[in-house]
Parts: C-alpha cells; sequence; structure tokens
C-alpha cells in the first residue's frame, strides 16, 4: 500500500512514487531515475514511467496516448517506442539504447584487457 509523504512546496499529500507535485507542480527530491519498472506497467511501461515523472494517472496517459495515435497517423507510436528505448527498465537497469551502444563498444574495442582464449572441447 502507497504511504502518503508531504510535498515540500505545499505540504500536500503525495504518493511515496511521485517525483512532482500534482498540486503544486513542484519536483520531490530523492525520487530517484525516470524508469518503466513498477506495478501498474500494461504494455512497456512508458506511460507509467511518464505518469511517476510528471504525477499524473497512467491510465490517463494511456487514453492520451491512443487518441494521439489516432490523431497523428502512427507518429505517436514512434514517439512511445523512442521513449521505450531511452528509458531504463528499473531504477537501476540501463536503457535499451545504452545497453546496446555498451555492447557495441566491448565488441568493437581492439585494446580490451581480457585475453581472447580459445578453447578445445
Amino acid at each position: 500500500m502507497d504511504t502518503p509523504r508531504r510535498c515540500v512546496a505545499c505540504a500536500m499529500d503525495l504518493r511515496d512514487e511521485a517525483t512532482k507535485c500534482p498540486h503544486c507542480k513542484a519536483w520531490q527530491p530523492g525520487s530517484g531515475p525516470m524508469h518503466r519498472g513498477g506495478e501498474g506497467r500494461a504494455l512497456l511501461g512508458v506511460c507509467l514511467a511518464l505518469g511517476r515523472q510528471f504525477g499524473v494517472d497512467a491510465a490517463l496517459l494511456r487514453v492520451a496516448f491512443v487518441i494521439a495515435l489516432a490523431v497523428t497517423g502512427g507518429t505517436a507510436l514512434m514517439v512511445y517506442l523512442l521513449l521505450w528505448a531511452f528509458t531504463p527498465p528499473s531504477a537501476m537497469g540501463k536503457a535499451p539504447v545504452q545497453r546496446v551502444v555498451d555492447w557495441v563498444t566491448r565488441v568493437t574495442d581492439s585494446n580490451s584487457e581480457e585475453p581472447r582464449v580459445e578453447r578445445r572441447v
């Protein structure tokens, strides 16, 4: 169950995971980085992450996304996928784009400290 905490600016009750006060729009200290993980994740977790970041209900953002998808003819889907690519799945995780960049760096790094030894079985 969510334990309420107080906003640093207006002293209104907030949910524990809130990063921004829905009343006065003040950012809360110690809220951590934006991530897609958590309870209430539906598809890829982008609406949940945005809702947590801006203090808005994720269901409202999902409805807004479906409307934007119909109005923009698919451009909203590209924005959704970009947000997914640049948002980590958990607070301690790495975004999918960062994982790909790290992998490419490891593969193409010629000055690797680890010796590559072939094992014969």
